[in-house]
């Protein structure tokens, strides 16, 4: 009834335009008018004849975009992705499948573990479950879930956790003479990262770059070959530089060299002998060696050929 008391009002105005003047251009556009009215009324009845129907709600939808199975090294942050869409008011709950422990239920860690949290990552709907420092202990098969009455949106993950491994390793020269240049070198890799740092130490005790002693370490790393190298250089070794040297990364590997400092560079000779001269293999009597006892031969054979020839 609105609509039509509109339209009327409408016409009512139009018609009083147009009638109050006889030229024909305001004629036309009376015409004009009245028909654009008739239009007007005609929509906006249909509208206000239309129900109002509220759209139908999504369904929540876990996409299958990202990868069902991961592998982690033990140590590092594992990363479970799960997008989901049209989640409206709904939740998602992560959750380990055996044994069925619920882990986030959100952004809310359920589970005791502080190292497992939920990520959600707003431009890409996904919601992402992160186990920081994993171990082979949380090998195993995990789910995604949206709540709802029927727990049928739902998606399972498997986690796969290998052991790290690493090595470390000193090489150098193990016997230095005094006043040398003494060089040692620490190689530390791993199959997942380069350790943090490397540390020396001298017979248990921390050291560190002192220049004024002619001690400098430097320190690389190569995060290709997951490798970080030490250099230890001290210019001129002198006897407290002796003992044993420790390399130590910050994942408490740990490796040894034991460094002699020698007193001169002289040749040093076998265990045994007083000197680096060798001795004569053959010793004459009383101490005498093999020239003399020949020359004393030589003369004896002599003075009895001569004794002989006199007699």
């Amino acid at each position: 009834m609105m609509a039509i008391n509109d339209c009327f009002g409408i016409l009512g105005r139009t018609t009083r335009f147009t009638v109050g003047d006889g030229r024909s251009s305001y004629w036309w556009y009376g015409v004009w008018t009245l028909l654009f009215s008739l239009l007007f009324c005609q929509t906006q009845g249909y509208r206000r004849r239309l129900p109002d129907i509220d759209p139908v709600p999504l369904e929540p939808v876990i996409l299958n975009t990202t990868p069902t199975n991961y592998s982690f090294i033990a140590g590092e942050t594992a990363v479970l992705n799960c997008p989901v869409v049209n989640l409206g008011t709904k939740t998602v709950t992560w959750r380990k499948a055996y044994p069925s422990v619920p882990l986030t239920v959100g952004l809310f860690t359920y589970y005791g573990d502080t190292r497992m949290q939920a990520h959600h990552v707003i431009h890409k709907g996904q919601w992402n479950l992160h186990i920081r420092n994993v171990s082979i202990n949380d090998s195993g098969a995990y789910e995604c879930q949206v709540s709802t009455k029927t727990r049928d949106i739902r998606r399972a993950f498997f986690l796969t956790v290998k052991e790290q491994k690493s090595s470390i390793l000193i090489t150098g020269d193990r016997y230095v003479n005094k006043y040398k240049r003494l060089v040692l070198l620490c190689n530390a890799s791993s199959d997942s990262y380069p350790p943090d740092e490397l540390d020396w130490f001298l017979n248990g005790h921390k050291v560190v770059t002192d220049l004024d002693d002619g001690i400098k370490i430097t320190n690389s790393v190569s995060l290709k070959s997951r490798a970080i190298w030490s250099e230890l250089v001290i210019e001129h070794a002198r006897m407290k530089h002796g003992g044993t040297y420790i390399c130590r990364t910050s994942e408490k590997l740990v490796t040894n060299i034991k460094v002699n400092i020698l007193s001169d560079d002289r040749f040093q000779v076998k265990r045994g002998t007083s000197s680096g001269k060798l001795e004569s293999p053959v010793s004459g009597f009383g101490g005498k060696s093999a020239p003399s006892l020949a020359s004393g031969t030589w003369t004896f054979l002599v003075w009895c050929t001569f004794v002989a020839y006199v007699t």
